[in-house]
């Protein structure tokens, strides 16, 4: 069943708005002016934030990943309750737990840099001929695997991230332990 990114994004903006929060605080951190940031809109896209462009590879990819960071910790942090409530107690029907795993799995599924993020790596970094050929080497993979989870959101594997990341890699680390 195919459902519109536009809806996931109205049902799950809280990830959105963490997002576009998570780019601007980057470019912050790079000191990279920003001009505009839309944190949440209905349309396409639901979310950006218009900075000016480095050429500085590092905050370019610092920028670029920042969201993939800042919302798997947080998504993680907040479903760290809900998913020790499952594993612990076999239960997660109090309503503070449903809000939680909604916060939690909204802000994972939004983790996942955009292809806009991953057109920028590649013309800041592979393309860029003064970057070293080892920084290519170990950017590349990050940035195919940013395409990747770009396109197979296509296919839910923004809420399948969400799930493994949030309840299933707590239940692996408890049975391991």
């Amino acid at each position: 069943m195919l459902i519109p990114g536009q809806v996931i994004s109205a049902v799950t903006f809280v990830g959105v708005i963490i997002h576009e929060l998570a780019h601007q605080l980057f470019c912050r951190l790079m000191k990279i002016p920003v001009f505009e940031v839309k944190y949440f809109q209905f349309r396409n896209p639901s979310g950006y934030v218009l900075h000016e462009k480095t050429e500085k590879p590092l905050a370019n990819f610092a920028v670029s990943v920042g969201p993939f960071l800042v919302n798997t910790v947080l998504g993680s942090i907040i479903l760290l309750p809900v998913s020790t409530e499952i594993i612990l107690f076999k239960n997660y029907t109090s309503i503070l737990s449903l809000i939680l795993a909604w916060l939690g799995i909204s802000i994972l599924m939004h983790s996942f840099p955009s292809m806009g993020d991953a057109q920028a790596m590649t013309e800041s970094i592979l393309k860029n001929k003064n970057v070293n050929i080892f920084v290519k080497i170990l950017v590349a993979p990050v940035i195919g695997l940013i395409y990747l989870g770009a396109i197979g959101s296509i296919f839910w594997l923004d809420l399948i991230y969400a799930l493994g990341v949030g309840l299933l890699l707590p239940k692996l680390i408890v049975m391991l332990i």
